[in-house]
């Protein structure tokens, strides 16, 4: 035991000792009650206090304190994802002869004001910034890296675990007996013909179907129908190109289409390739009430991140029969002609194209070749144009975000929906031109639709979680622009909107104008995009650096540790600004700059090795 030397306190660990001493000493009450002037140790507890006392005294309540933890470590610390004893110089930059600095990559959150960086400085700044290593694009471009390079298995066991609650009652109502075909229809003749299975079905052992009068659950039979309809997906493919593969049978489906594996996968894609494609709202999915598209997408990504219960894998040739079975779907949309404004009209098609985007990122985490070219040429564009048939792209929300009813804030997680479908369909477009120099099939001016909501409000489980934060920052934050707008300003000289609008940014917003301007740059490297110049995207390059490190507590790298993509916005930032460098200076010694597509990381890589090898970077 540990002895208080001030009161006849005790504790089992001197960390905990020190903390209680400190409370002796009035240095330590950093934190102050702005109303009744008492002092506390803990700024938390301070503001907990506050809140009270404001009410207690009728005064108005301290102004809410921006989430996530302010940067502590060192640049090289921080950029290396290592502890940082924040000496000056710290233990690991002495060790290693570097010079350690603080500030240099992510300013104070409160230096948040564009227009008091000057270019000189922003232009020297860039110049440091610059001299980083790519840490996670480096590893992505690898092809010693064959499986998951998207690093989703390391998402799914760094994010934070959801509450399944929601999850598992939607799953027993799916899974609670059926009787609706026996509330209407008395007689065993009927029963039996709606209980029926399909004629392939006949021929192949299936799951157990219930036999005269009983009952089964609609996602059983929803697992059933689906097994069906790949393996006659998979019979009219053929072999494939290899002549390698069989097609599909159902008896090799049924140890890994079951119910309780669909409960083990759903929580596994949303504990993993979601953060990273954040299309579908977790809170409000019913497994039971969506369709067989979205359904194996989401069943197919969670079972290639985790073990079923009976030690079941995916057979081989099943993600591309699911590609094949999906994109079937939105090829016979894309003649469709849809052309409404009913948010339950649109949501059959939404969950189509959701479908696809979801099998496009998970065969691109396979790594096989033809599977790139076949996604890169083919099925993309496809999923595009369906996009821009719905007209999506330049969806605006009917209102703000605002506390409200259980029926409203449905309607607004709908609205949600559409807007993230049409950004992270562009993040895809993008995420093919910077990595394989695909022609974008999207323009960026197309995308006139609102910027997404902040994750955090995404992902609020509930309509009160949701009322909660609204009210938490209800008018703090300004109106943000159009996308289309946003991108427009960034390319000008004229700063002073972004000044307001940045005070906005979440750091999703940060990574889409980001490949935005990459976007723009590859085709003003094709001469596609003569009216703007490499150097006017320089400046808009230039801008957003400034807004990345003006906001430290957007991009704060503990809050947003191995959960999705926008925490690697920087690396895009240095790489876009070693291609219109050495574009400028007509350098096209390396494959990576003569635009010629390829599905081969390999130009990529060789890339970037060539510009860290210029800079001296590791």
């Amino acid at each position: 035991m540990f002895q208080c030397s001030h009161c006849d306190k005790s504790y089992q660990r001197k960390s905990h000792l020190l903390r209680h001493e400190a409370t002796h000493t009035t240095e330590s009450f950093s934190s102050i009650c702005p109303i009744c002037n008492k002092a506390f140790q803990k700024q938390e507890v301070a503001r907990r206090h506050s809140k009270i006392c404001a009410r207690k005294y009728n005064r108005p309540p301290p102004p809410a304190s921006k989430p996530g933890r302010k940067k502590r470590s060192c640049d090289e610390c921080t950029h290396a994802k290592t502890a940082c004893d924040k000496n000056s110089p710290c233990s690991r930059c002495k060790a290693l002869g570097r010079q350690c600095s603080f500030g240099s990559v992510t300013s104070s959150p409160t230096t948040l004001c564009l227009a008091f960086v000057p270019p000189s400085l922003a232009s020297s700044h860039s110049s440091l910034a610059s001299k980083r290593s790519f840490f996670f694009l480096s590893h992505f471009t690898d092809p010693a890296v064959v499986k998951d390079k998207l690093a989703i298995a390391e998402t799914a066991k760094s994010s934070t675990k959801r509450n399944l609650d929601a999850l598992h009652l939607n799953l027993e109502d799916a899974l609670s007996p059926f009787y609706a075909m026996q509330s209407f229809m008395s007689s065993s003749a009927a029963a039996d013909m709606f209980f029926q299975p399909s004629f392939l079905a006949n021929q192949y052992p299936v799951l157990d179907l219930p036999s005269e009068g009983a009952l089964t659950s609609g996602l059983a039979r929803q697992l059933n129908d689906l097994m069906v309809e790949l393996v006659e997906t998979s019979n009219s493919m053929g072999p494939d190109s290899e002549g390698l593969n069989k097609p599909l049978n159902i008896s090799g489906l049924i140890p890994l289409f079951t119910t309780s594996n669909l409960s083990i996968f759903i929580s596994a894609y949303f504990q993993s390739l979601h953060w990273h494609l954040p299309i579908v709202h977790f809170p409000t999915f019913d497994p039971g009430n969506v369709s067989n598209s979205l359904l194996i997408s989401i069943f197919l990504a969670g079972a290639i991140y985790t073990t079923s219960e009976d030690g079941s894998v995916v057979p081989p040739r099943l993600l591309d029969v699911a590609e094949e079975y999906i994109f079937r779907r939105v090829a016979s949309l894309s003649t469709a002609s849809i052309h409404t404004s009913q948010l339950s009209q649109l949501y059959p098609v939404l969950e189509i194209v959701q479908a696809a985007l979801i099998i496009e990122m998970l065969q691109f985490g396979q790594g096989g070749m033809q599977t790139r070219r076949r996604i890169r040429i083919i099925r993309h564009p496809c999923v595009i144009s369906l996009i821009r048939s719905i007209g999506i792209f330049h969806y605006k929300r009917s209102t703000a975000p605002q506390i409200c009813d259980e029926l409203t804030w449905r309607n607004l997680i709908a609205e949600e929906v559409l807007i993230r479908v049409s950004c992270w369909a562009f993040l895809a477009d993008g995420f093919l031109t910077v990595c394989f120099n695909n022609h974008p099939a999207l323009s960026i001016f197309e995308l006139d639709c609102d910027f997404p909501w902040d994750s955090t409000l995404f992902e609020a489980e509930s309509t009160s979680a949701f009322n909660e934060l609204v009210a938490s920052t209800d008018g703090a934050q300004p109106p943000l622009p159009t996308i289309r707008q946003f991108i427009t300003r960034l390319l000008d000289t004229d700063i002073g909107d972004l000044v307001t609008w940045s005070r906005s940014l979440a750091a999703e917003h940060l990574l889409l104008l980001m490949y935005a301007m990459h976007s723009l740059a590859f085709q003003a490297r094709t001469g596609l995009l003569g009216w703007i110049s490499p150097n006017a995207i320089k400046l808009a390059a230039d801008n957003w650096k400034r807004i990345w490190d003006s906001s430290g507590d957007i991009v704060d790298k503990e809050k947003t540790q191995s959960l999705g993509y926008p925490k690697h916005a920087e690396e895009l930032w240095w790489l876009l600004n070693a291609t219109l460098d050495r574009t400028a200076g007509r350098d096209r010694s390396l494959r990576y700059l003569d635009t010629a597509a390829t599905d081969d990381l390999g130009k990529l890589n060789e890339f970037i090795h060539n510009v860290a090898a210029e800079e001296g970077t590791p």
